[in-house]
């Protein structure tokens, strides 16, 4: 009896164990495709990759190798991934019609990739803490797209190329960097760093260009390149080793550019 109760609590653990290795894979194909998989301890994983019209997905894992994939072509896209802690990553590959997605990351490894291709894109990174490191790609329409990063490796980078752009990042604290090239139509962007080796280079091209960077403390730089339509640049550093480039070529040019240092220091 002993032998036969120490054997089922064996299998029992073993169970749970293998229950602990958390994996997920959908495939659909066509018409009124959604997934949701939430997965919440240990070897996390998922893939869900959906084909024509009403797509959707969402995906939600929350503690230790947590890693993401989800590739929608055609029709009503859309995406939220949401992974906690440990060594997470995402890369969310979208291609025709509402596009739209949501990242949001909290602890370790954070990483995360979406690239969009055509109609309503849209996109959201948020990040916390650790590794960081955002992408969002969106190629034509009512592109939009935003991160916000908090705690350490910082890093963003936007590329938009046409139609309603807009692109705004807001880092935090340590290596700092951001990059936003967009370029035609309603371009406008704000870069928002805080604190350690900022950085922050924009180019935009074409029409009702903006721009916006304000950096605070460390190794400051920024460089915008404005080429034409309604430019307008401003730029604000604070504390350290400012710098800073604007250089705008045609229509309605105006800069402000203010650094400090000298008896505030950071």
């Amino acid at each position: 009896m002993k032998k036969v109760v120490l054997g089922a609590a064996a299998l029992l653990f073993a169970t749970v164990g293998f229950a602990q290795f958390n994996d997920s894979d959908v495939l659909q194909v066509g018409i009124g495709n959604d997934s949701d998989v939430d997965q919440t301890g240990f070897i996390n994983d998922s893939d869900v990759n959906q084909f024509g019209w009403f797509n959707e997905s969402d995906v939600d894992q929350r503690g230790i190798a947590n890693d993401s994939d989800v590739l929608q072509i055609g029709a009503g896209n859309y995406s939220d991934v949401d992974q906690r802690g440990k060594k997470n990553k995402s890369n969310v590959v979208q291609l025709g019609a509402g596009n739209s997605s949501d990242n949001y990351q909290k602890g370790y490894r954070n990483d995360a990739n979406v690239f969009q291709l055509g109609i309503r894109n849209n996109s959201e990174i948020d990040q916390f803490g650790k590794k960081n490191d955002a992408d969002a790609i969106q190629i034509g329409k009512k592109n939009d797209a935003y991160a916000w990063q908090k705690g350490y490796r910082n890093d963003s980078y936007a590329l938009q190329v046409g139609k309603k752009n807009s692109a705004w990042s807001a880092q935090h604290g340590a290596k700092n960097t951001s990059t936003t090239l967009q370029f035609g139509k309603k371009n406008w962007a704000v870069t928002i760093q805080d604190g350690y080796r900022n950085d922050s280079d924009l180019l935009q091209l074409g029409y009702k260009n903006g721009s916006w960077t304000e950096q605070f403390g460390a190794y400051n730089d920024s460089d915008v390149l404005q080429v034409g339509l309604y430019n307008f640049s401003y730029t604000h550093q604070h504390g350290l080793g400012h710098m800073s480039t604007v250089v705008q070529l045609g229509a309605g040019n105006v800069s402000t550019t203010t650094q400090h240092n000298l008896g505030g220091g950071l």
